[in-house]
């Protein structure tokens, strides 16, 4: 009888799953809210009234959604 070469990866633990979806979770949350506050911050710097704000919240959206459509991905498999 012949091994295979692609060895199976060890199954993984509840935990450990659980605890990678939390900090994908957590990610997702901070890069949806924290361009947004650093715009906020840059606006009362700078005087720049909601410009940075803006560019913020359309920043934080990008990439929190390009985030979620790679989690999409992934978990949509070949």
């Amino acid at each position: 009888m012949r091994e295979s070469s692609v060895t199976q990866p060890e199954p993984r633990s509840i935990l450990a799953v659980g605890v990678q979806w939390a900090t994908r979770v957590m990610s997702l949350g901070l890069e949806f809210a924290l361009p947004p506050l650093g715009g906020v911050y840059l606006d009362r710097r700078w005087h720049l009234a909601p410009l940075a704000t803006i560019l913020g919240a359309v920043l934080g959206f990008v990439v929190g959604m390009m985030h979620v459509l790679r989690i999409a991905r992934e978990r949509s498999g070949p």
